[in-house]
């Protein structure tokens, strides 16, 4: 077998010289057609390496994932643990209900704010529980008043910040 590099700039394809016996070689014709010689050891070559090569790759990739996964997920619960510890007790015990009440009040606090199919995506993992989003901020804002007195979020209809229709906190004091 003997190689050389083609002299094509833009193609860095090199050639190779194989030899072989007249029996595979009428097969290859037969199968490929006599012009389709080349496309057809190639596709040949190439179906070869990717049928040794995928099994461990995979496995490689399918483990570089699960630990992406697994680190998405503690940075998640870190940040959101750091921001639950800022919010003050009676915050936590009154005005939250659950661990979701206080998840979204820590979002808050982290983001300052966000529409419901952010909070929803972020929180539950659907942007579809919309819905059980805006039932709790709307719960939050009723208890705050009159705990706290003053509402915790409201919501704003226009753009700020890039976002159109979001929460925003507006009585962080209140919270921490």
């Amino acid at each position: 077998m003997r190689c050389r590099a083609m002299t094509k700039k833009s193609n860095a394809s090199v050639s190779i010289r194989i030899r072989l016996d007249q029996k595979t070689l009428d097969l290859i014709d037969e199968l490929a057609g006599a012009n389709g010689r080349q496309r057809f050891i190639k596709d040949a070559i190439l179906w070869k390496l990717d049928e040794e090569l995928p099994p461990m790759l995979m496995e490689l990739a399918e483990e570089i994932d699960q630990l992406k996964t697994r680190v998405e997920h503690l940075e998640t619960e870190q940040s959101t643990s750091v921001y639950l510890d800022e919010l003050n007790d009676l915050t936590k015990t009154k005005v939250c209900r659950d661990d979701l009440d206080r998840k979204l009040l820590a979002y808050f606090l982290q983001h300052e704010g966000a529409t419901t199919p952010e909070l929803a995506l972020a929180l539950t993992g659907s942007q579809g529980k919309r819905r059980t989003i805006l039932d709790r901020l709307d719960k939050i804002n009723e208890r705050a008043k009159s705990i706290l007195g003053v509402e915790i979020v409201m919501h704003r209809k226009g753009i700020i910040k890039g976002k159109r229709g979001a929460w925003w906190l507006v009585n962080k004091k209140q919270l921490v």
